[in-house]
């Protein structure tokens, strides 16, 4: 996203009849939604690390199932 806006301006060499505040408009308006797409998936990355696994449960019974049966041992 951000190699297509930046190339964007180059836009006025090819195309000299192209304005070239359109072309700086539109290569904003691309960085722009890009920045926005990744701040969303920032947020959905931090989310994710940060939610208890169901796997953190399965363990610490795991753990306490090990300590009932080693306490039956001796």
């Amino acid at each position: 996203m951000a190699a297509v806006a930046a190339l964007i301006p180059l836009l006025t060499a090819w195309y000299p009849a192209i304005p070239w505040e359109a072309l700086v408009a539109a290569a904003a308006a691309l960085l722009g939604v890009g920045e926005i797409a990744q701040r969303h998936e920032d947020a959905k990355t931090n989310l994710a690390l940060h939610e208890t696994s169901p796997y953190d449960r399965a363990a610490s019974l795991q753990a306490e199932l090990t300590k009932q049966e080693a306490e039956q041992a001796v």
